[in-house]
Order: structure tokens, then sequence, then C-alpha cells
């Protein structure tokens, strides 16, 4: 996992499972811009009660 990918991760944990993935994936649009996706990206996010 990249240093900038966990800082991510780290700073919307307090976010809710559903604030998370959509901060996310506005993240991603943003980062790739125009560019076509050329690989899987595969994030998978677990609650522990």
């Amino acid at each position: 996992m990249t240093k900038k990918f966990r800082e991510l991760l780290l700073s919307i944990q307090h976010l809710s499972m559903n604030e998370q993935k959509e901060y996310l994936l506005n993240t991603l649009i943003k980062w790739q811009g125009k560019h076509d996706q050329v690989d899987d990206i595969l994030v998978i996010g677990i609650k522990i009660p």
C-alpha cells in the first residue's frame, strides 16, 4: 500500500462506510481525470464493532 493511499484511508476513518465509499469514488474520479481506467481497482472495507 502506498504511503499516500494509507494516509487517505486514515484521514477518512471517522466517516461512515457510505461516506468513505463516496469520498474514495470522488477522489478516484478526480485523480483519473479524462484518462481511461486500465487496471482493476479493489478496495474492501470492514466494520469492526
